[in-house]
């Protein structure tokens, strides 16, 4: 058997009791932190579930998951994953190969960015397509995010924009500024209102309103993980609950 466990937002007290249930019944067990950034570590989830945790790389789920989905043939193998195990697209894949190598799966579900994200006041239900926003590398700057927001606005819903790993909103504000002069629609100008949080589900978590140029110079805006918010059309309530952030 194959188990998927999510780990929930922040760190290892996120999990649930039918998570860590999971955990302990594994025979081994795998974490991977490359999809999202976690406060914990292998050594912290060792200790809290009783077995060693063995923490894997990209590679070993993109490129090498047949190994893992081999060990499942013949013993319970859990892949420690963080937020909702079915957020990244990656653990989809694998529990495909999976079932077409004839591995039983389970996933057990967590706390997720999906659906914390409407601490700020924002309803969920009016959330259009999630986009993700990369980090630029040498002439490689990627804008397709931008397009996601600029329809969603049009239809009146809000965008959930996910940063790279390692991205604070200071990095964000700065991308979103450039990809403004080059796209020059007004998504994302200085004054632009926008909802921002860094480590949501932690005690140090941060969610503000305010223009990108305000974000920017906030000081409290260089940890991570990070998100951005634009909002679209407003409920008069979603406009007073971020006004009041």
């Amino acid at each position: 058997m194959l188990y998927l466990i999510s780990l929930g937002l922040s760190d290892e007290k996120d999990m649930s009791l039918k998570a860590l249930e999971a955990a302990k019944k594994c025979g081994k067990l795998y974490a991977e932190f490359y999809t999202t950034k976690m406060n914990t570590t292998t050594r912290k989830l060792s200790e809290l579930i009783g077995k060693d945790v063995v923490e894997l790389q990209r590679a070993d789920i993109e490129d090498h998951s047949i190994k893992i989905i081999n060990q499942a043939k013949t013993m319970d193998i859990g892949i420690l994953i963080g937020g909702d195990a079915l957020s990244a697209t990656t653990h989809i894949s694998l529990l495909l190969d999976a079932k077409k190598s004839g591995v039983k799966t389970k996933v057990t579900h967590g706390s997720s960015i999906f659906s914390a994200v409407a601490e700020t006041g924002l309803q969920l239900y009016k959330f259009g397509a999630a986009t993700s926003l990369a980090r630029p590398a040498g002439k490689y700057f990627p804008d397709s995010f931008y397009d996601i927001i600029l329809k969603n606005k049009k239809i009146g819903l809000h965008t959930l924009v996910l940063l790279d790993i390692g991205m604070s909103v200071h990095e964000a504000a700065e991308i979103l500024l450039e990809i403004e002069k080059k796209r020059k629609a007004g998504i994302s100008t200085h004054k632009t209102k926008i909802a921002a949080c860094s480590q949501l589900g932690s005690d140090n978590q941060i969610i503000k309103y305010n223009s990108i140029e305000n974000l920017l110079a906030d000081e409290n805006f260089t940890r991570y993980p990070a998100i951005l918010v634009f909002p679209g059309d407003l409920h008069f309530l979603e406009e007073e609950f971020l006004n009041n952030l």
